[in-house]
């Protein structure tokens, strides 16, 4: 059998792997969620920034990290859902090509977005 080899001087360190990883994840949730590459990426970017710029005692208090970033990314992609132009005021087509306003925003997300945040 072949001694292990030392680790690379250049490996990734794990922290680095971990947190792409998670952005992974949360991505790809908020893909599903809104349907589009750059509203997910968007909606990511918020989440994180929600969090760097959140006061060091208050991140202390967070005693799941990931479960946080998933809930408010959640949030922020159901005001995003909510906020879309076909379904608050933004003009629509009807088959013969004529343009109506959407009506008021249907209110799918209403339990979620009183949700507790976890």
């Amino acid at each position: 059998m072949e001694p292990r080899r030392p680790p690379r001087s250049n490996a990734l360190p794990s922290t680095f792997c971990v947190v792409v990883a998670e952005r992974r994840l949360l991505k790809n949730l908020a893909y599903h969620l809104l349907g589009s590459v750059h509203v997910a990426e968007h909606a990511v970017q918020e989440t994180y920034a929600g969090w760097y710029t959140m006061p060091d005692d208050e991140q202390d208090g967070i005693d799941r990290p990931f479960l946080w970033l998933v809930g408010t990314l959640v949030q922020i992609c159901i005001g995003l859902l909510d906020s879309s132009p076909p379904r608050s005021g933004g003009q629509t087509a009807d088959r013969a090509g004529r343009l109506h306003v959407a009506g008021p925003p249907r209110q799918r997300w209403g339990a979620w977005r009183h949700a507790p945040m976890l």
